[in-house]
């Protein structure tokens, strides 16, 4: 499918997503095939574009999540975009995820963490690490200042970004930093 298709089906923020997206890939070189965990759903932007590269991606949210981010047609955008058979959906709260330890190769948190409350980051970034194979890694999209001006003009109440490296149980667990088109990433190696 060209890019131009996947515009057309799931909108034009797609094309960043798989700008940033692809910067992030490209610094892990994940093998293709391998497991990845997307946290946080929504319309399944993250996951069709992780399940577009090769990866086998679980995916979820909270079943109680009723913020208008949650709670979308993923699979019909995944059925669209010809990958659904990629992608399985587990409901689960990322503070207390239901995989067992080192069960994938990376965890993708896209534009996640700043909507998760305050006293909950650290437990789930420790989560995050728990999930991850030992040489895995944690990757978080945080939106830039520039996306946010844009995000408040219709989403006035929208939370600002954090950077995870402050809610690290381990502070001398490094974590690099890259600029993407629409986010910042952080990549958090186990």
């Amino acid at each position: 499918m060209t890019s131009i298709e996947a515009t057309e089906i799931l909108g034009p923020m797609y094309r960043n997503i798989s700008h940033d997206g692809k910067l992030a890939l490209d610094e892990l070189g994940l093998a293709p095939g391998a497991a990845l965990l997307d946290v946080g759903t929504g319309a399944g932007k993250s996951a069709i574009f992780l399940a577009s590269n090769g990866f086998d991606v679980t995916t979820g949210e909270p079943e109680t999540d009723t913020t208008h981010y949650a709670n979308l047609d993923w699979a019909n955008n995944a059925e669209k975009m010809g990958v659904r058979e990629r992608i399985s959906f587990v409901p689960f709260n990322a503070s207390q995820m239901p995989f067992g330890g080192a069960s994938f190769d990376a965890v993708f948190f896209f534009g996640v963490l700043h909507h998760v409350d305050e006293d909950l980051r650290q437990a789930v970034l420790a989560e995050s690490l728990r999930v991850a194979k030992n040489e895995g890694a944690v990757v978080f999209f945080e939106p830039r200042k520039e996306t946010l001006k844009k995000v408040w003009t219709n989403d006035p109440g929208h939370p600002e970004a954090v950077n995870p490296a402050d809610y690290l149980l381990e502070p001398k667990r490094s974590v690099q930093h890259i600029e993407g088109r629409m986010m910042d990433i952080f990549i958090v190696r186990k």
